[in-house]
């Protein structure tokens, strides 16, 4: 992989400077299967210091990819990275501390596909490009000579960065796809800086097979969902009977992203799934720790000294925090033990916030105070948090060291470069 400057044309005729992967923007879709080990080559030509974090992959902290493992501008980093989990949707972006956010609205993101024996076998939609589309999704401001723009303000930092134009995989929305008759797979990544989107269709309802961390137990119908940036679900459209369909963004009406217009071309004939996976409910009894991690917005005068000190502060320094403390690399958070069950509380206190946790899959047990809704009853690795407390059920794996620890942070990336992150270790 190699991360390096480009331009690109989203649509609207301007050329816009842009960072890819392997590409003028963002980089390629990496299919991979249960038991492989890829040895990656991820050379920096961006002329500027980065990283390439996996998220979503259970492994080792020292392959992680999180601020950690900087890879220097004009330098290679050569991880061997395990994929030893079951069929996901996962992804890879910048995680440069500080500068995650620009990076990855440059363009700095791709996507990882995971297949295991029973995915493969599944009957499913499975023709790459055809019935089986990955969708990435994400926010854009563009001036008006066309160009793409990232601009920081007081309003950003606030509520991180969110543009009034919507891509879909590198083009301005709304974009068209030709799809065969039959059952047709959406995998659907939101890999906006921070904006949510609540996904409906046009016609007819969702059909949700898969969350961050593989499949449902069974397929969910819902008539929308709500996605933060870095979730990702897999849904099943229904086009047999149906000339064309649109996946809408809601919020002040629905807006058509993407319209699918059926073909004469067979495509899918299976019907709609029932059993997905063999998956147990949660067994919160069988935690041993459980730990609090309170998100704070504002944290006074005295933190805001302390992330000026250590070059991490944000709009007028006003630097976020977990716990009382912005984030600071050369200090260890928490400490798990391998193996260990553990429930990991999350609140807030201002806005609707996503939460990520490096290095695992997790069970969500409540979401803001309640029930999570039916499609993120699977394995997930990131939880929505807003009023009451979030609760997921984890356990930790494989090892992160005091040199190569995880991160845990709010998925707004300008959250997460003022501050709003922690690091562990699992030993």
């Amino acid at each position: 992989l190699t991360l390096g400057p480009g331009t690109h044309d989203f649509g609207n005729g301007a050329l816009s400077q842009t960072l890819g992967i392997n590409h003028n923007s963002l980089g390629p879709i990496i299919r991979a299967k249960q038991g492989q080990t890829i040895p990656f080559d991820v050379s920096n030509n961006i002329g500027d210091v980065s990283t390439i974090h996996w998220h979503g992959l259970h492994i080792p902290g020292e392959v992680d990819g999180g601020p950690h493992q900087e890879i220097a501008d004009g330098g290679v980093w050569s991880p061997d990275v395990p994929i030893v989990q079951h069929a996901s949707m996962n992804w890879f972006h910048s995680h440069m501390h500080g500068k995650t956010a620009q990076q990855t609205y440059n363009g700095l993101a791709g996507v990882l596909l995971i297949e295991d024996d029973t995915s493969l076998s599944a009957d499913l939609p499975k023709t790459y490009g055809g019935d089986d589309l990955t969708i990435v999704l994400q926010d854009k401001a563009f001036e008006n000579s066309g160009q793409m723009t990232y601009t920081l303000s007081a309003e950003v930092f606030e509520d991180g960065f969110q543009a009034d134009t919507m891509v879909v995989n590198g083009a301005i929305a709304p974009v068209s796809q030709n799809v065969p008759t039959g059952l047709v797979r959406l995998r659907i990544l939101n890999a906006c800086n921070a904006r949510f989107l609540e996904l409906s269709m046009q016609t007819g309802t969702l059909t949700v097979i898969a969350s961050d961390g593989g499949f449902l137990s069974s397929a969910v119908e819902a008539e929308s969902i709500l996605m933060s940036p870095g979730e990702r679900y897999e849904v099943l459209i229904d086009m047999t009977n149906i000339e064309t369909n649109a996946l809408n963004v809601l919020g002040g009406g629905a807006t058509p992203i993407l319209t699918l217009s059926r073909t004469a071309d067979q495509g899918f004939t299976g019907s709609m799934p029932n059993k997905l996976a063999n998956l147990e409910p949660p067994r919160p009894q069988d935690a041993t720790v459980t730990r609090s991690f309170e998100l704070q917005m504002d944290v006074g005068a005295d933190l805001v000294a302390l992330a000026m000190a250590w070059e991490n502060f944000c709009g007028n320094a006003n630097a976020m925090a977990i716990n009382g403390q912005p984030m600071k690399m050369d200090r260890i958070d928490e400490t798990v033990r391998k193996g260990d069950t553990e429930i990991w509380r999350i609140s807030v206190d201002d806005m609707l916030h996503p939460f990520h946790i490096h290095g695992c899959s997790f069970r969500i047990l409540s979401q803001s105070g309640a029930e999570p809704p039916a499609y993120a009853q699977g394995w997930k690795d990131m939880v929505h948090v807003e009023d009451g407390w979030s609760e997921v059920l984890v356990r930790f794996d494989y090892e992160a060291t005091e040199d190569a620890p995880y991160m845990y942070h709010c998925h707004i990336l300008e959250h997460e470069d003022c501050g709003m992150m922690g690091q562990f270790t699992v030993t």
